[in-house]
């Protein structure tokens, strides 16, 4: 019995020693280092010089507990700046090198026991390379393909360049303003050659509105990393038909002349080729394949920085945030959307903001993603459905949101947003501060559209007959406000109504003990009372004098905000202004446009219901 023990424990204690000797250090594991599978490690540039800045990113599928960035240089260990981990998913941390030393680097995620987890490498040159003239062929070629990796180094991307606190409004004019700030763009010059700065001389230019940002971001991320991009030209559908598009023909492989610059040829390709999509080609039937966008599953793991929302009336928003619900306060899901006065600004989503309709024999809305571009033969050609459905990539086709009715989609979406029940009062406050977001964000609208008639010289501009004034083309679309009014007014009647949703649905929140329902509504409205005549702001009226309104001046006047989007009207009607407040308007809109607006126009605004636009 004694001899057969010895063995088992000569056999046994050899590999309780290895489960006990201590992790490999960062110098072994990064000679050693293989990357896992749902993971990937980005270096940046591509081709780094000695003393430029150099970026390393690493996203995963799933969470890493403890994980840190490595990195080891020329002369051994490197201390990382600016190191950064964000939750998911995806799962991303971010590091950079401020000057690093001529020759190579090496990098590596570590877990918390020391393990490598992903790992990258890139030799660092003396000095920068200069860039080879730029012959005819496409806009760039494909290097690489689309794939659940790249997908989440998309959702960093878009995560780490429209970042700002929760509750802050950060605004951008035009988008290149924030593509050329290496601080927030982990791609910057990425290609080389300068093509985002510093000299704005030669940076690349993209400026797009509320229907070309999802196209533009999506195109110059595919751009920077040699990703297959495609687009349809679409028509816009009608009332009763759901907007339909041409076969995948257009993209990085179209032709692209001789010279120029990397920068000038991208700007190019997106002002006058992907600068054509419009807010149609969202809106397109669920169950199409030919579609550059694609209806998702709504949950947490789907709805990543990048998927694009579709309003079916016509605005385009990307998601580039989630925050995660705390003790304190609700979850929020932040979103970045163009405007015609070519800015980018953020929401939040809620009821009040993003505006959706499960009728969707017009084209249906919703959250959609980007459908996955390949490279086959010379020509590119994009997943169907089904293999959408099959993919280990992907699978998150659904035309979910579609079946659940108006009130069912909110409803899903706020479990999503916030999965522990909320108490009433937090979840008004939250109602209440995002109403007060798109009360601010109309300030600005406003006011840009008094600086273009002053520079005009008081120039009449001219309204579009019926539903067109929602969409269109010219100083009109820049300066109008009807779609953001009829948001305006949507997001007042849904904060209005929301004490009478606690009363009747009290099983959807989180009630103090003992508190009826009926108790928590009189508690709502007399939150309600208070907010909105604590929460104030500032517009400037005719005669440059600044005006202090009340969110509560703003509830009360919304019979005069159903007539108040015209530019051509000075800024005092557009706040529905009475008595002295009204006193120095020296501006009315023509008489022909006012009776259009009072008699023909006035009725969606009232009924809070859009037309359809074609």
């Amino acid at each position: 019995m004694i001899r057969p023990l010895l063995l088992a424990l000569s056999l046994l204690l050899p590999a309780q020693a290895a489960a006990r000797a201590p992790a490999p250090g960062p110098d072994e594991a990064l000679r050693r280092c293989q990357t896992r599978k749902g993971l990937r490690l980005l270096v940046s540039p591509e081709q780094p010089a000695r003393g430029e800045p150099l970026r390393v990113v690493v996203v995963s599928e799933r969470p890493q507990p403890g994980a840190r960035l490595v990195a080891l240089g020329p002369e051994g260990k490197l201390a990382l700046s600016s190191e950064l981990a964000r939750g998911g998913p995806p799962y991303w941390w971010f590091a950079q090198l401020d000057a690093p030393a001529a020759g190579p680097h090496r990098f590596a995620l570590l877990g918390e026991d020391g393990a490598p987890l992903a790992c990258g490498r890139r030799r660092v040159e003396p000095r920068r390379a200069r860039p080879a003239p730029l012959a005819a062929g496409p806009q760039w070629p494909s290097r690489g393909a689309w794939s659940r990796s790249s997908e989440n180094l998309y959702s960093a991307w878009i995560e780490k360049l429209f970042d700002a606190p929760p509750g802050a409004q950060p605004s951008w004019t035009p988008l290149h303003q924030v593509i050329r700030d290496p601080a927030r763009n982990f791609l910057y010059n990425h290609l080389g050659a300068a093509g985002d700065g510093p000299d704005p001389a030669s940076a690349v230019v993209v400026q797009p509105d509320c229907a070309d940002l999802p196209y533009f971001v999506r195109a110059y991320f595919a751009w920077k990393l040699g990703l297959p991009f495609g687009y349809r030209h679409c028509d816009r559908g009608s009332s009763t038909r759901p907007t339909r598009c041409e076969t995948l023909s257009r993209g990085n492989l179209s032709p692209a002349p001789a010279g120029g610059t990397l920068a000038s040829r991208f700007s190019r390709f997106i002002r006058s080729q992907v600068g054509l999509v419009h807010s149609g080609s969202g809106r397109t039937a669920p169950d199409d394949d030919e579609t550059d966008l694609y209806p998702v599953k709504l949950s947490r793991a789907t709805l990543r920085p990048g998927i694009v929302y579709v309003d079916p009336y016509g605005h385009l928003l990307v998601i580039s945030r989630w925050v995660e619900q705390t003790a304190g306060r609700g979850g929020l899901l932040y979103a970045v959307d163009g405007h015609p006065d070519l800015s980018v600004g953020r929401k939040r989503f809620w009821r009040g903001a993003f505006m959706f309709h499960d009728r969707i024999q017009g084209g249906a809305g919703g959250f959609k993603a980007f459908r996955p571009v390949r490279e086959r033969q010379g020509a590119l050609v994009a997943l169907g459905n089904d293999e959408i459905k099959a993919s280990p990539d992907y699978g998150n086709h659904s035309a979910e949101q579609y079946k659940l009715g108006i009130d069912g989609f909110y409803d899903r979406m706020d479990a999503i947003l916030s999965p522990r029940p909320l108490p009433p009062a937090q979840a008004y406050r939250e109602r209440l501060d995002a109403l007060y977001e798109l009360i601010l964000e109309r300030v600005g609208s406003v006011q840009a559209g008094e600086e273009h008639v002053k520079k005009s010289g008081g120039a009449t501009i001219e309204m579009p007959r019926g539903p067109k004034i929602f969409e269109t083309k010219g100083a009109w679309e820049d300066f109008s406000t009807p779609a953001r009014d009829m948001r305006l007014l949507i997001a007042i009647e849904e904060v209005s109504r929301f004490p009478e949703k606690v009363a009747s649905k009290p099983e959807r929140f989180a009630l103090p003990g003992g508190q009826s329902p009926a108790a928590a509504r009189r508690e709502l409205v007399a939150l309600f009372e208070r907010v909105t005549k604590e929460k104030t702001f500032t517009y400037k009226r005719s005669d440059g004098s600044d005006w202090k309104l009340t969110m509560a001046d703003v509830v009360a006047r919304r019979k005069g905000l159903e007539v108040a989007y015209n530019p051509n009207d000075c800024a005092e009607i557009r706040w529905a202004a009475e008595g002295a407040e009204l006193a120095t308007c020296k501006r009315r809109a023509p008489e022909a446009q006012r009776r259009l607006m009072e008699r023909t126009f006035r009725p969606w605004f009232a009924t809070r219901v859009r037309p359809p636009l074609r």
